[in-house]
């Protein structure tokens, strides 16, 4: 098997974790931490992601607000090997990222979420009202 082939597979491979509800950890502009990161949809026909960032716990700037505070999605350790202790997916500000940003090699798949978690993430975002109709449409629509 020639080399080229080989890496073929391999890059193969990553693109299949690329799928709502895949969850990644690596570093983030702007942020002095690795962050974890789920892909929360898709694009079919734009090489973007929807995703949003789990933080450890909900910041006072978001506490004070009702509308951001009910876009948190809690996320049991207990469910997630992945996590150390019980967290939030941050929903009330979804990133929308080219897929190239989830390919390098400081970004590492951790997992994938449960059916009835990566609902609720969608379902959030959906009502955060940060995306447009269009966007909802590409990101979340039956597939």
């Amino acid at each position: 098997m020639s080399s080229n082939s080989t890496l073929s597979s391999l890059s193969g491979l990553r693109n299949l974790s690329i799928a709502s509800g895949a969850v990644f950890i690596g570093p983030w502009a702007d942020i002095d931490h690795d962050k974890f990161l789920i892909i929360a949809g898709v694009a079919d026909d734009r090489i973007l992601v929807c995703s949003v960032m789990i933080n450890s716990e909900i910041n006072q700037y978001i506490r004070r607000r009702p509308r951001m505070l009910s876009c948190q999605v809690l996320l049991k350790n207990a469910d997630y090997e992945f996590l150390s202790h019980d967290s939030f997916a941050n929903c009330a500000q979804p990133i929308k990222a080219k897929l190239e940003s989830f390919m390098v090699d400081n970004m590492k798949y951790c997992g994938m979420l449960n059916e009835t978690d990566i609902t609720q993430v969608q379902q959030r975002i959906i009502a955060s009202g940060t995306l447009t109709v269009d966007e909802i449409n590409t990101f979340f629509k039956e597939k």
